[in-house]
């Protein structure tokens, strides 16, 4: 309907009806209200904030298990480490991660694209896939693998761990002539926990203080499961919510815990250092049971010196993408802000037009 139609009636008015106005000035502020629910809705779908993780009677140790179907997903940006050398990895972009929890576990699921399936590393030059969570409650630590007196827990998953002993294409023995294993296999030998020739449990707990701190927890209370999806893999990670090892990550209290996440592509040469991860932590309110994206415009940690020194070229392409972030949000809220008032201005109109015929 045209606006001109109200305006010209009102121009040929000398006296403007006093009900009419109030009417029409109630069904104007209902409008309004509508037209701003209706973008907030829209405005928290296209951010994708906090979401809500599945509360669960039992935590799931499948990635297949039905649990994860009604559990909320939440997509982290992976990027090339190259905050310590070994540099490298990048060839994952995206992990999806879900979390479900109960009065005395917690789970979480995280899923990628990867084509190949690499599980076998007993041929020369053979690395395996696998994906790691980084957490800590309590304050934030540096996203380098923590610091000196700020120490995270590194949950660890690999696919040769649970397939690697069925799919290797090359499992004969590297030495053709008698040899002791204490000599040619001086990691077995020494119970390195990396080099078992099998494994139960397919997750390892670690610690750690900054790079080249890694270290075996003397407890293990991790449990988790790998299972290929249709276009990569899915991992499952359950653990009780309240440990006893000394650095273990608790999620049973009211502090926040961040997490972090690494992938390793095999196929891609990727190994120790060589690694995609996310430059930024996730939040898991343990109480609300909230996953929080990372915070935009920072570098995720206390430590971001660091970071942003050994990554110079993603840190000026961030800075230089930040302050048109910043131009299309507010050129967003204009818009916004614009649409509520035409609506508004039309909608008091139309029922002034209509109510004082």
């Amino acid at each position: 309907m045209s606006v001109a139609g109200p305006l010209s009636r009102l121009r040929r008015s000398e006296l403007v009806d006093g009900e009419a106005a109030v009417r029409s000035t109630l069904v104007a502020v209902v409008v309004a209200a509508g037209v701003l629910l209706a973008q907030g809705a829209v405005a928290a779908a296209v951010t994708s904030g906090a979401q809500p993780t599945a509360q669960v009677a039992t935590a799931p140790t499948s990635p297949s298990a039905a649990t994860w179907d009604d559990a909320p997903v939440r997509t982290v940006s992976l990027q090339k480490q190259q905050m310590a050398v070994p540099y490298g990895g990048g060839s994952t972009d995206e992990l999806d991660v879900q979390v479900a929890t109960n009065e005395s576990h917690v789970a979480l699921r995280l899923s990628w694209v990867d084509p190949t399936s690499d599980d076998g590393i007993r041929s020369p030059r053979n690395y395996s896939d696998a994906v790691a969570v980084m957490a800590r409650a309590g304050d934030q630590p540096p996203i380098t693998m923590g610091a000196t007196g700020e120490p995270v827990n590194i949950w660890y998953w690999r696919s040769s761990w649970q397939f690697g002993n069925k799919s290797s294409e090359w499992s004969g023995d590297m030495y053709a002539y008698p040899h002791p294993d204490a000599e040619t296999k001086p990691g077995r030998a020494a119970g390195n926990p990396l080099s078992r020739a099998a494994y139960e449990n397919y997750a390892q707990n670690y610690y750690a203080e900054g790079y080249g701190s890694l270290s075996h927890a003397p407890t293990q209370p991790v449990q988790a499961r790998g299972e290929r999806t249709d276009d990569g893999w899915a991992v499952t990670f359950t653990r009780k919510r309240q440990t006893e090892g000394q650095f273990d990550a608790s999620f049973d209290g009211s502090e926040t815990v961040y997490l972090a996440f690494a992938v390793w592509n095999g196929s891609a040469d990727e190994v120790n250092g060589k690694k995609s991860i996310t430059l930024q932590y996730s939040t898991l309110d343990v109480e609300s049971g909230e996953l929080r994206p990372p915070e935009s415009g920072g570098s995720g940690s206390s430590g971001s010196g660091g970071s942003g020194a050994s990554s110079a070229g993603d840190s000026g392409g961030s800075a230089g993408s930040s302050g048109g972030a910043g131009d299309s949000g507010f050129g967003e809220f204009g818009g916004m802000l614009g649409t509520a008032v035409s609506a508004i201005v039309a909608s008091w109109l139309v029922a002034y037009w209509r109510l004082a015929r």
